[in-house]
């Protein structure tokens, strides 16, 4: 039997859980734990105790969320279950509290839905318990398949696609390949918006704003619109190179569509690395490539754009898991940033010589 103080304990994990798990209201979140906490204390001072510091915890997250201008892997979550949900795949977070209940939540929405469903994914409510607390999500995947023949390589084949949707957003998954066992998503730290459903995009944070300085420099200096992206090519691709280590062969480019400056890293293919440290860093063999799938050759010159736009994140993650090792950087996590006076400035140095 529990101590007094093994239940306190017990009651404050599951305070952070509900707070931090981000599918409930306040209300709902004051109305769970005050059931949960007089069940287990009975009825006391404890109890409202305990409700105070949920207000708290409450209270202490909105201000927490508000910090959060980039995007987060629970917001690269919701782009790549919206994905799923469009392509046919029924996919929904926080499903019931077990097994049983998730499949029951499915079957119901697929019974409602307007549009027909292939298969479907989910976590229930213990995955979300593990979630917050560290240990990544497990997802349940089937296909709604009638043929008992058909139905595991249907649903193997909902699972592969759940995958590859998840790490087109910049999700990492392990999973071995069998009918029967979920897909892990790997432990990441849990950021779900309880307030807003999507980072806030300040002027700093968008590639208009390298649009908007870039207009202004061209009306006050006169200078011509290819002499001024220049520099700011200048200024983007010099900061990169400071954020992401020396010595790399990088190349900014700005693109008229996008508005802004997109940098590139090139790496050449080699039989052996040269025996100068500094031109062996932008080389990998041969060796080191094959074993990857990559159909190289010597002198081959391999390009990668660096995501380093914070709006970029699931770009970023998914490049990292991929080619992190091969570009011996990762960028997710590490956006360069800017204020426009900073761009501006730079850009001004780069037309005068400085």
């Amino acid at each position: 039997m529990a101590t007094r103080d093994e239940l306190r304990a017990y009651l404050r994990e599951q305070v952070e859980v509900a707070v931090l798990g981000g599918y409930k209201s306040d209300k709902q979140v004051l109305t769970s734990i005050e059931e949960l906490a007089r069940h287990e204390l009975g009825d006391g001072g404890e109890v409202e105790q305990l409700l105070a510091h949920t207000r708290r915890r409450l209270e202490e997250h909105r201000v927490e969320e508000a910090s959060w201008t980039e995007p987060t892997v629970n917001d690269a979550l919701d782009r790549a279950f919206e994905e799923l949900n469009r392509r046919g795949i029924l996919a929904l977070q926080d499903a019931g509290y077990t097994m049983s209940d998730g499949w029951g939540e499915v079957n119901d929405a697929a019974a409602r839905s307007s549009e027909p469903m292939r298969g479907a994914t989910f976590f229930h409510g213990q995955d979300v318990e593990r979630g917050v607390l560290g240990a990544g999500l497990m997802l349940a995947f089937g296909a709604f398949e009638d043929d008992p023949k058909r139905h595991d390589e249907a649903s193997l084949a909902i699972a592969r696609e759940v995958r590859a949707v998840l790490a087109s957003h910049g999700i990492e998954t392990e999973w071995n390949g069998r009918v029967e066992t979920r897909i892990q998503i790997l432990p990441f730290e849990w950021r779900k918006r309880r307030q807003s459903r999507r980072a806030m995009r300040t002027e700093e944070d968008t590639g208009s704003l390298q649009e908007r300085v870039l207009r202004n420099v061209l009306q006050e200096q006169g200078v011509s619109e290819e002499a001024a992206i220049a520099a700011l090519e200048a200024f983007i691709g010099e900061a990169a190179l400071k954020h992401y280590g020396e010595g790399r062969r990088l190349e900014a480019h700005y693109d008229p569509e996008r508005k802004y400056v997109e940098v590139f890293e090139a790496i050449t293919v080699v039989e052996r690395l040269d025996d100068d440290p500094a031109v062996a860093r932008n080389q990998r063999t041969v060796a080191e490539l094959a074993p990857r799938g990559m159909e190289v050759e010597p002198g081959d010159e391999l390009v990668f754009q660096l995501f380093y736009r914070a709006e970029d994140a699931p770009e970023a993650h998914a490049q990292d898991a991929q080619y992190g090792d091969i570009l011996d950087v990762k960028t997710a996590g590490r956006p360069l940033r800017w204020t426009s006076r900073d761009l501006r400035e730079g850009i001004l140095a780069r037309l005068s010589g400085r």
